[in-house]
């Protein structure tokens, strides 16, 4: 026995967006650097700019390797320890592991179409961190990610 269903939708209409963000600069926030224990460095300001013709969240998430000689095992206590700090004026939009740094701000951060806000970065290694650390390597892609509307 089959079973057939069919619906029709009357006013309905479908259309097309750019979704699309540029980022500014395009070079390397940070400059290699040995961070030892209770230190921070922090970064020039990234200019997120919602290029597209409508109203979008953005995500940022952590893409991280193991660098050098380091293990990709002790790659992963080093981006267990070592933290981030993202904030956009005085909202900070992430402060954590780099590890954890995944699909942030929680529920995307709104950009309407054509307008654009300045990012700080501060990354820093916890003075509790130990020499576990030391000498540890760790190559880091900020990745943003844009969509048209919020994750449900």
């Amino acid at each position: 026995m089959s079973f057939t269903i069919s619906s029709t939708s009357s006013g309905s209409t479908a259309g097309t967006a750019d979704v699309a963000l540029t980022l500014s600069p395009t070079t390397a926030l940070f400059s290699p650097a040995a961070l030892i224990p209770g230190e921070s460095l922090g970064s020039p300001q990234l200019s997120v700019t919602n290029a597209g013709d409508v109203d979008s969240f953005y995500f940022i998430f952590a893409d991280w390797t193991a660098g050098g000689t380091t293990s990709a095992v002790q790659a992963q206590i080093l981006a267990d320890k070592l933290n981030i700090d993202i904030a956009q004026g005085a909202t900070q939009l992430y402060n954590g592991a780099i590890s954890g740094l995944i699909e942030q701000p929680t529920g995307g951060r709104i950009l309407t179409a054509t307008t654009g806000e300045l990012l700080t970065f501060v990354v820093s290694l916890p003075s509790t961190s130990g020499n576990i650390v030391e000498n540890l390597d760790l190559g880091v892609d900020l990745v943003f990610v844009a969509q048209a509307s919020p994750i449900s």
